[in-house]
C-alpha cells in the first residue's frame, strides 16, 4: 500500500534515516530502496513509499520516491519540538513519566535521609549535561552534521544523566526509534529506578557522612 511522509531523519554518511507518515508513524527507509533513478533525500522531502517487512519484522519503507523537495534551509530544534498534529501538546510521554518518577524518588530519598542532597545535586547536573547532548546531536543530525556517538549517550544516562536523557529524548523525538539504542536506554532506566527506589525505601543504606 502507498504512503506519504516527510523524511525527519537521514544519516547521509550511513545512507539511512526514518521517514514519517500523516498519522506520525515512523519508518525506517535504507538508501538501497530508493526508486530506481532517485537522488539521495534530505531532511523535510515529501516522499511516497510502500510498507514492507523490514529487520526484526518491523515495517520499513521500501519504492522510495521523493514527491516534493523539501526548501533547503537549516532546520532547528523548534521544528522538532512542533508536535504532530495528531497528538496533544499536553499529552505525557512514558519517558517523560519515567524521568518524573526517578525524580521523585530522589526528593523523597533526601527527605527521609537516606542519601545525601549532593547525589540529588549529582542527578541535575548530569541529566543537564546529558540533555545538551540530545540536544546538540538532533541538530547535528537535521543538519548534517558530525554526531555524538550513541556509546557516549549512553555512558553519560548510566552515569546519573538519565534523566535529562529520557526528557530529551521526548521533547526532541530523538533516539527513539532505533531498538537496540531504545532498548539500553530503557535498561538503564530500570537499574536507576530499582536502585532510587530500594534507597527511599531504606532496603539498601547509603553511608551518610
Amino acid at each position: 500500500m502507498s504512503r506519504s511522509g516527510e523524511l525527519v531523519q537521514w544519516n547521509n554518511k550511513g545512507g539511512y534515516g526514518f521517514v514519517r507518515d500523516g498519522a506520525g508513524n515512523d519508518f525506517y527507509v535504507h538508501i538501497s530502496k530508493l526508486a530506481a533513478g532517485q537522488l539521495r533525500p534530505r531532511i523535510g522531502d515529501k516522499l511516497n513509499f510502500e510498507i514492507v517487512s523490514g529487520r526484526n519484522g518491523r515495517p520499513a519503507a521500501s519504492n522510495v520516491a521523493v514527491d516534493t523537495p523539501a526548501l533547503q534551509t537549516a532546520r532547528t530544534i523548534r521544528d522538532v519540538k512542533r508536535m504532530p498534529r495528531h497528538m496533544s501538546r499536553y499529552a505525557i510521554g512514558l519517558r517523560t513519566t519515567a524521568a518524573t518518577m526517578m525524580t521523585l524518588l530522589i526528593l523523597l530519598a533526601i527527605a527521609a535521609d537516606q542519601v545525601p542532597v549532593w547525589l540529588g545535586a549529582t542527578y541535575a547536573l548530569m541529566g543537564a549535561a546529558s540533555a545538551l547532548l540530545y540536544r546538540f546531536d538532533k541538530l547535528y543530525a537535521l543538519n548534517g552534521g558530525w554526531r555524538v556517538s550513541e556509546i557516549n549517550l549512553h555512558l553519560v544516562d548510566l552515569c546519573f544523566g538519565i534523566i535529562g536523557g529520557l526528557a530529551a529524548q521526548e521533547i526532541y523525538r530523538h533516539k527513539t526509534v532505533k531498538p537496540p539504542f531504545v532498548a539500553t536506554t530503557w535498561g538503564i532506566a530500570i537499574v536507576h529506578v530499582l536502585g532510587l527506589t530500594a534507597l527511599a525505601m531504606g532496603w539498601l543504606n547509603f553511608a551518610l557522612p
